[in-house]
């Protein structure tokens, strides 16, 4: 069954990709107004790649194929894959065993002292599914008692599509949407012998018509890094760049943190902000964004 699901994925993939290509710039005299297909058609890319239509076909149909590299290339090449697109081709392409999870073990102790002493910069610690297993407390008080959330509550990607207070908390949400979607169709495909993948996935294409559009575009990226915008209490907006790091070669968990960029006097906020958490005073984005 996963072996069927990767050919599948395979299949979605080209034909995205290639729904993407202007004939017209890989230099193709056509007449666009007869034209019913967007973007390449099979023949096409077939001809430019430099290999038969009935093979290529058969690819885009999800049949059991060997595929050589050399050909994988090709297709790079027509149609015009950047490097976390080709990753991303050449592991669906290639049907060796899949990864299997090695997170069985807790956050040490160390780990979250590491957390801990980041102070005003929100991080924490995820697993291979996404679950935020330890953070530290800037990160507990700017998500609203996260550590206290049932299970599925701990997912980054299902608090950014299916928890409304977490989208209203991140102003540029399309944009950070639209790179975790990415991002988490390669995961999809790194670990395809992990049922809960698809699990998710359907659940969140019932629950949000947003990720059911993203996911239908098949973009991927192999990205650890970007930028989000959190609003503050008093409207106040707060730009972080994050950067996302494997802890070891042995574990599938990985930190993240959260390094402000904007002025001192809304850094000082997230420190205001700390010291009332502490004295067991909140706060809360309210619908409106204030």
């Amino acid at each position: 069954m996963n072996d069927e699901r990767r050919r599948k994925e395979l299949a979605d993939f080209l034909r995205s990709r290639r729904s993407r290509v202007s004939p017209v710039e890989m230099g193709l005299q056509v007449e666009q107004s007869r034209r019913r297909t967007k973007g390449l058609r099979r023949e096409e890319v077939s001809s430019l790649s430099g290999i038969s239509l009935p093979w290529y076909t058969a690819l885009e149909q999800g049949r059991d194929i060997h595929v050589s590299e050399q050909v994988l290339e090709s297709l790079v090449r027509t149609l015009r894959l950047n490097s976390g697109e080709r990753n991303h081709l050449l592991l669906l392409a290639n049907p060796s065993p899949l990864l299997q999870s090695n997170s069985d073990d807790a956050v040490p102790p160390s780990l979250q002292k590491i957390l801990d002493r980041m102070g005003t910069y929100p991080a924490y610690i995820m697993d291979r599914r996404w679950n935020v297993i330890a953070m530290n407390q800037i990160t507990d008080t700017l998500c609203r008692d996260f550590s206290r959330d049932p299970e599925l509550g701990k997912n980054i990607l299902w608090r950014v599509f299916a928890v409304e207070e977490s989208k209203l908390r991140i102003a540029n949400w399309e944009k950070v949407a639209s790179m975790m979607v990415a991002h988490f169709r390669s995961r999809f495909a790194l670990y395809m012998n992990d049922s809960w993948y698809q699990e998710l996935a359907e659940k969140l294409m019932d629950r949000s018509e947003e990720f059911r559009t993203l996911w239908e575009r098949h973009d991927v990226s192999d990205s650890f890094e970007g930028e989000q915008i959190i609003r503050l209490p008093e409207t106040e907006l707060l730009t972080f760049q994050y950067h996302t790091f494997k802890i070891s070669e042995s574990s599938d968990y990985a930190m993240r943190v959260f390094t402000p960029v904007s002025e001192e006097n809304k850094v000082q906020v997230l420190e205001d902000m700390l010291e009332a958490d502490r004295r067991g005073a909140g706060w809360l984005i309210q619908p409106n964004g204030g």
